[in-house]
């Protein structure tokens, strides 16, 4: 057996000193912090019952086939949005619907005629009308309220995805028991509504409201129905109240 005197002493570890940085090489850089940019709503927050309508005469167009309704709706908000005069080019629109065609994924699902949610969203923030995404809720109106938040924060008018995932609407503004940019606690009364297929007249949904009809939130369910498309399954949509929503670009808060 090895004895205390005959086992060895541990080797010394040796610590390597800090390189010293030479003058040629760059210090380290400090992680800059991202400026909020603060969006000062009009009119300002305030308490009390509120109302808002970003709708002008005007904004209002027909869609030109039964297949353009999302190109319809997407001209509308376009013209909502674009304090300019109006585009009312049934040519544009064409060119809309092509284009959101495009953009659509997944045609096996689609079909031949038609423009997804997605490519709806895309085809806003393709043509610099963003940013928008495509939302969901669980109620009605929870759904109402996400849009009467959204069009308050962003001043953009929202998309609704009404008769079962068939047709598009465009709500452009709301009446509420209090302001959504001043409180959470707020109840949506009605909805400023324009429907692109007006003045046309469904056989199965009847006839469209007249531009810029205030609908009571209890009457939309007549038309803004949960989800659900016969040709194909959409696990993330079915069953629920879908939206195309005006979203606060990244870094932005509004108040």
């Amino acid at each position: 057996a090895r004895t205390a005197e005959q086992t060895p002493s541990p080797s010394p570890v040796l610590t390597p000193a800090p390189a010293k940085r030479t003058s040629s090489e760059p210090a380290p850089r400090k992680k800059a912090k991202r400026e909020v940019k603060v969006v000062k709503l009009r009119p300002r927050p305030r308490p009390g019952p509120f109302e808002m309508n970003l709708y002008r005469k005007g904004d209002f167009m027909h869609q030109a086939t039964k297949d353009m309704c999302v190109a319809g709706s997407t001209q509308i908000m376009m013209n909502i949005i674009d304090r300019g005069k109006p585009n009312r080019s049934v040519a544009y629109q064409s060119r809309l619907y092509q284009r959101g065609r495009e953009l659509s994924p997944n045609k096996a699902k689609l079909g031949a005629i038609g423009v997804d949610l997605t490519g709806w969203a895309e085809l806003l923030n393709n043509r610099g009308f963003g940013p928008y995404v495509v939302e969901s809720a669980e109620t009605r109106r929870g759904a109402i309220r996400k849009a009467a938040k959204a069009i308050r924060q962003t001043g953009r008018p929202v998309g609704l995805v009404v008769w079962r995932g068939a047709h598009s609407w465009v709500m452009s503004g709301f009446t509420s028991t209090a302001d959504p940019a001043h409180t959470n606690d707020f109840k949506v009364k009605a909805a400023y509504i324009q429907d692109t297929w007006y003045p046309s007249v469904s056989t199965i949904w009847g006839a469209s409201n007249p531009p810029n009809t205030l609908v009571p939130v209890a009457r939309l369910k007549e038309d803004y129905l949960p989800y659900n498309r016969p040709r194909a399954n959409y696990p993330k949509r079915d069953g629920k109240f879908m939206l195309i929503l005006p979203v606060l670009p990244g870094n932005t808060v509004a108040r």
